[in-house]
């Protein structure tokens, strides 16, 4: 039997040099530490030869330490990650292997005072605390609600509405209400909230300018086509002028003066605000003037100047957004707030007919405060465009995927037989039956 003390600087140099002089089966009797020094205690009764009994028998108990030491690796994550210390000792019940209990010993401490598993652990701890925080905030706001506002919740976020706007209306649900009664109250409180054209002869009867602005194929020229039919129906195409503005995109103001010649309508073209002002002074004698502005995204620079554009003109222009129906909330929001940069006079809701459900859209609205002019469900021209029903929209976003039931559009009763007759698709082109 051999026994030797072995004095170095850390702990790893230590094990090294017992490993050396005495083998890997060597047995550690003391490890202490001696002015920042590490003394280790070792003895090597024996030398292991091969085959015999007892190489395996350390081979075995070399594998029961490695599983020990992998169990307790496993251990020391679960407890980093939930904000438990692990500076404490290993003691296996097997010792056979001093060699990897005392590796096992200072191993814990570098992976906690390394910086990027410190910096990996603070994140991961704050993601922790923010998911917490967020479910304790939705159990809280629905625990409050009785069986049937958690129901009636249910039905507000499955129809696209955010959490925000359900709490507030459901929070305002009287408590003796049933199941039965809820929803209705709902809808019509939203109704309530709803502002939208009442009477189309505010568009109609009266001299306006209105432009339309939005991102690109929200579908403001198409929109523009539809109000310049509804317009010809009722007063001819003498009072009436459409004035595009896309000068960036191809084909742009080539687009809408299609639809001006099925019409009949003079189109005329404005590249800046001098020209629109002098093109508006041109045509002070018309009862309507449409403005196709060019599609922007919100993230577009350039939309401050078209802002700017309008409202350099002497002339009362009526701002106008264009929603998608099949955008998102989130979307629909960040249009809606970088395009009321200078105030918006309204909005018209686009392609409900490509939305899975109408709840987003109408949040934003309510959200926004915007007054609804006018629903497009189609690109039939001049068809597919109604005054919006409040009720009938608003049910519609409640209806179920799957419903048969659409929403229902509000068609001019005197077509004339050429309307019957052509179509005018979302690019332009005029197609004939």
């Amino acid at each position: 039997m051999t026994m030797k003390k072995f004095l170095a600087k850390t702990t790893r140099q230590a094990l090294m040099q017992v490993k050396a002089e005495l083998g890997e089966d060597a047995t550690i009797i003391s490890n202490r530490s001696i002015n920042g020094w590490t003394e280790i205690l070792a003895r090597s009764e024996s030398i292991a030869l091969p085959g015999s009994r007892l190489l395996d028998s350390a081979m075995t108990s070399k594998q029961q330490a490695e599983k020990a030491l992998q169990a307790k690796k496993v251990q020391e994550t679960v407890d980093l990650l939930n904000g438990r210390s692990t500076h404490k000792a290993i003691t296996p019940k097997t010792a056979s292997s001093s060699t990897e209990i005392m590796a096992a010993q200072e191993q814990p401490v570098e992976i906690i005072n390394h910086p990027q598993i410190q910096g990996m652990l603070k994140e991961m701890r704050e993601m922790r605390n923010q998911f917490q925080a967020q479910l304790e905030a939705l159990s809280n706001s629905t625990l409050e609600f009785s069986p049937n506002k958690r129901d009636l919740m249910s039905q507000f976020l499955s129809a696209g509405f955010n959490l925000d706007l359900a709490k507030r209306v459901i929070g305002k649900l009287p408590s003796d209400f049933s199941a039965k009664e809820a929803k209705p109250w709902a809808m019509n409180l939203l109704a309530k909230n709803m502002q939208v054209l009442e009477n189309e002869a505010e568009i109609m009867n009266q001299h306006g300018i209105y432009a339309l602005l939005g991102p690109t194929g929200v579908g403001k020229t198409t929109t523009i086509a539809k109000i310049a039919s509804r317009f010809v129906l009722k007063h001819g195409n003498q009072d009436i002028a459409l004035v595009s503005t896309d000068t960036y995109r191809i084909g742009g103001h080539e687009q809408l003066r299609i639809y001006g010649k099925i019409l009949g309508v003079e189109v005329f073209a404005a590249k800046d605000a001098q020209e629109l002002q002098q093109t508006l002074e041109k045509l002070q004698d018309k009862k309507l003037i449409l403005i196709d502005m060019a599609g922007l995204s919100q993230k577009d620079k350039m939309v401050n100047s078209q802002l700017d554009m309008l409202c350099e003109a002497s002339h009362d222009i009526k701002k106008i957004i264009c929603l998608n129906a099949s955008g998102t909330l989130d979307t629909l929001n960040n249009v809606s707030k970088t395009f009321a940069g200078r105030g918006l006079d309204g909005c018209i809701i686009t392609k409900a007919d490509e939305a899975i459900g109408l709840g987003g859209v109408i949040n934003a609205v309510l959200q926004n405060k915007l007054k609804v002019l006018y629903l497009t469900n189609g690109q039939r021209v001049p068809e597919d465009i109604t005054l919006v029903d409040k009720i009938t929209l608003i049910e519609a976003a409640f209806k179920p995927e799957d419903s048969d039931d659409h929403l229902s559009i509000v068609r001019p009763e005197d077509l004339p037989a050429f309307f019957s007759k052509s179509v005018v698709t979302e690019q332009g082109h005029a197609q004939y039956a």
